[in-house]
């Protein structure tokens, strides 16, 4: 037991802290450990925040506390390691360190989506933007996924443990394994017992504008269309295409760079190229290489609301299984409700569309340029031809560059 304050014997406070009076009439500060001024004042900064009284929130608190994008931007925030951006956290994937069973080598593996224990003492977190491409892009390029660890993993591993290092291979199929596997679990509940869905007809907004509070909708059947069969083709294309600017800018940048040494007139740049410097050579536009990535709503009462597949997101196995044996088997869409316990199942459908998101169709009418005839007092009169430009010089191996990529695209 200890003895604060007056306890000590005669005590005189001043504004910030307490004083001991001596026999002789002269103050001794108390140590801030035994001073109830400081000891008080320290507690207000440790005591926890009271909850928010539900029975207290106006209407528009109580529909922001139902309401699953509002629980995911407000998740905390994260630095995403493939982007170098900072984002929600319920919008990323972390892979935490764990030693292998028999060798011991460190394995980045996601943890906290295979279990659901409060993970403790893994070493510091490896976050990136969970979608598949992103996934696919750390695991095929050889060792890109180390070139986005921070200085606490090189701290933490020390310089042996991140060379043995481990990321699995499949780690994209596994990643999509262990968030449809997390979705038909949460799902389960749901499907139990009738009630906690509305079965309707269709997804269609007539069929949704009868139902109170619709927040999600679930559809047991395919969304995709012929479109999306050609979408690993058109996604191997770009990248082919991709690849050949690459090598072009490796191989003939220098043609390009005012940085270097000049060619055939170019004026040299008076200054050092910046680090993020690349030469700029002609390439698919950004926003055809990456559209922005489609996700299925429909509409109820004039708003848009999510409509998630679960045969094109779990599988046809996995969503049928789901179905079977339950209340709702035989049913063919349903209604999920706004409410605060719908929040925790809706956050696992979003993540797991995102995750598997793909780019939606993208249209941009092209520009055509009309040519009018000219009209002049003595009648109408064909527009002249344009002299042709003399063809500039290239070399033999620019010659041969472009005869082997018009005969690769040929072939496509």
């Amino acid at each position: 037991m200890f003895l604060r304050g007056d306890d000590l014997g005669s005590t005189t406070p001043d504004e910030h802290q307490t004083f001991r009076v001596l026999d002789d009439g002269s103050k001794l500060p108390l140590p801030p450990t035994l001073d109830p001024i400081v000891v008080a004042q320290k507690s207000r900064s440790k005591k926890e925040k009271e909850q928010p009284d539900v029975s207290k929130f106006t209407p528009f608190q109580k529909k922001l506390r139902e309401n699953p994008y509002a629980h995911a931007l407000a998740s905390p925030v994260r630095i995403d390691r493939s982007l170098s951006t900072i984002l929600p956290s319920d919008l990323l994937i972390t892979l935490h360190l764990k030693p292998h069973a028999t060798t011991g080598e460190p394995w980045l593996l996601p943890l906290g989506i295979s279990s659901s224990k409060v993970l403790k003492h893994h070493g510091p977190p490896f976050r990136f933007l969970a979608h598949r491409q992103n996934v696919q892009y750390f695991t095929t390029k050889k060792d890109v996924w180390r070139k986005a660890l921070t200085a606490r993993h090189v701290s933490h591993l020390g310089t042996k443990g991140l060379r043995q290092l481990v990321w699995r291979k499949d780690m994209p199929a596994l990643l999509l394994e262990l968030l449809q596997k997390r979705v038909v679990d949460k799902l389960a509940w749901w499907y139990k017992w009738r009630g906690r869905l509305v079965p309707i007809p269709s997804p269609s907004p007539s069929d949704l504008d009868e139902v109170e509070e619709v927040s999600c909708v679930l559809f047991y059947g395919s969304l995709k269309t012929r479109a999306d069969e050609i979408q690993a083709e058109v996604s191997a294309i770009v990248a082919e295409a991709d690849k050949w600017s690459v090598y072009f800018r490796s191989g003939y940048g220098s043609y390009f760079d005012p940085h270097v040494k000049p060619k055939d007139g170019m004026a040299k740049a008076t200054h050092n190229p910046p680090t993020w410097y690349e030469p700029l050579v002609p390439r698919l536009a950004a926003r055809a290489q990456f559209p922005p990535l489609e996700f299925e709503t429909t509409k109820w009462r004039g708003r848009k609301v999510a409509l998630y597949s679960l045969t094109d997101m779990l599988g046809e196995e996995r969503a049928r299984h789901l179905v079977a044996g339950t209340e709702y088997e035989g049913d063919r869409c349903w209604v999920m409700k706004r409410a605060r316990h719908n929040v925790p199942a809706e956050l696992l459908l979003m993540q797991l569309q995102s995750y598997l998101a793909e780019p939606g169709p993208l249209w941009e009418p092209q520009k055509k340029i009309l040519v009018e005839s000219v009209s002049s007092p003595l009648g109408s009169q064909q527009n002249e031809k344009t002299p042709e430009k003399a063809p500039t010089k290239r070399s033999s191996k620019l010659d041969q560059f472009f005869e082997v990529v018009t005969e690769r695209y040929s072939k496509l």
